[in-house]
């Protein structure tokens, strides 16, 4: 206080208190060089003379996120309708997706001759995409403007451009969310792996809302589990490539850019059985392609489906898959431009349009036989007010469940109603 009362300059005062006493600096650097300096030991996950083994710790609560309650209530196997009217407008009631009834056990599923489970995957396993575990949750509120509840009840939403209410042919629930471990990310897709076989394997098709785009690492593992091995295609929408060379970033094996390579590279499938859609943004390499090329995959970049055209693209698409039937679907909701879903920790200024990619994306669902499908990347912190990207991620899941829902009625995947089309 008495430099200030005396006017001097700042750097006066640096001066005068340098003369008065060492530099601060100078006084740490003393303690420490007259420290013991000891070595304490490993860093507490370290294994002792393994640097490539992790030490996880194990008590009581280590699996308690995971750990299933016993019983149902004592309940009949079987999907439970938790809502209370017929017509549930989408303000109204207990949310779930869709405003479908709830299935808890694969019991529930095999009683309820379910056709899809949809279920969340709240993973987010870098940085940018931390909010992606409140996506399943921002999905099931999302304001729609449409009438749900009993999926039988004619009232449902109607698919826009087939009139089709998917709903009332498909048996569709909601399955929760598989359990999170926000401290150990390879747990967590063991847990989403699991969940995953166990819908495929009482033959419904798991709707999986992501979470970011490491849930196909233990989601599409799971869908090999039950159909086996080099029989299931991979059908990847995305502005990125997603093909990091290596297999793993930073030590992480299961981050958003691995599990293609690895499903190859694991003998899960073919390489040519791979067929990415969309790809506009910067790579880590030109390598990164030629991996890709090398693998046998084919990669549709937006340059080249706009010069050819979405519709002819998507011929060629068929053509790639013409030797196989199976197919998982792993939709990354920055396919689209920014401009459409604002709402992703990696979004793109150049990207695909719904009005473009949403009636393929029903007749792709209609032609071949979908085992397994992953909305991800959606990032709540991210949309706007509007919830203008959730409601994106519902109608595109939206259109892969009516063109799901026509291929159980065996109607023409091409098939427009002819209102819509404007035939008399």
């Amino acid at each position: 206080m008495q430099f200030k009362k005396l006017g001097l300059p700042v750097v006066a005062l640096g001066l005068i208190a340098s003369m008065v006493s060492p530099s601060h600096a100078q006084m740490l650097k003393d303690i420490a060089e007259a420290a013991p300096n000891e070595n304490i030991g490993p860093m507490p996950h370290e294994v002792p003379g393994d640097p490539t083994k992790m030490n996880i710790k194990q008590d009581k609560s280590t699996n308690i996120w995971r750990e299933l309650r016993e019983g149902t209530g004592g309940k009949e196997p079987g999907p439970i309708d938790i809502q209370r009217y017929n017509l549930q407008m989408e303000p109204v009631g207990i949310q779930t997706f869709f405003k479908l009834p709830v299935a808890i056990t694969a019991e529930d599923l095999k009683a309820g001759e379910i056709d899809i489970a949809i279920f969340g995957a709240p993973t987010g396993a870098l940085p940018h995409s931390a909010g992606n575990m409140w996506a399943p949750a921002e999905v099931r509120t999302t304001r729609d403007y449409g009438g749900y509840g009993d999926p039988q009840f004619p009232l449902s939403w109607i698919e826009y451009e087939t009139l089709i209410a998917p709903f009332t042919i498909l048996n569709a629930v909601d399955y929760g969310d598989v359990g999170l471990n926000p401290y150990n990310q390879s747990h967590t897709m063991e847990e989403i792996r699991r969940v995953t076989r166990e819908v495929a394997s009482v033959g419904a098709i798991p709707f999986i809302v992501g979470g970011d785009h490491s849930v196909p690492n233990g989601t599409y593992r799971g869908i090999v589990d039950v159909y086996g091995k080099n029989n299931v295609a991979i059908l990847h929408f995305d502005v990125h490539l997603d093909r990091d060379m290596g297999l793993g970033k930073f030590g992480a094996y299961y981050h958003s850019g691995v599990f293609m390579n690895r499903a190859v590279e694991e003998g899960m499938v073919e390489g040519r059985h791979i067929i990415q859609y969309g790809m506009s943004t910067p790579v880590f390499g030109a390598e990164e392609y030629d991996k890709a090329a090398a693998d046998g995959a084919k990669v549709y970049h937006i340059h080249e489906i706009r010069r050819d055209g979405v519709r002819e693209t998507f011929d060629k698409i068929y053509e790639d898959l013409k030797d196989i039937d199976l197919v998982y679907v792993s939709f990354d909701i920055d396919t689209f431009d920014m401009a459409y879903a604002p709402g992703t920790g990696s979004s793109s200024p150049i990207g695909s349009k719904p009005e473009d990619l949403f009636p393929l994306l029903r007749e792709f669902a209609a032609t071949k036989t979908i085992v397994g499908a992953d909305f991800v990347e959606f990032n709540p912190f991210y949309d706007n007010k509007g919830q203008q990207t959730a409601r994106l991620v519902r109608r595109t899941m939206f259109q892969f469940l009516t063109g799901i829902a026509m291929k159980k009625e065996g109607i023409d995947p091409k098939y427009i109603h002819p209102r819509v089309s404007g035939e008399p």
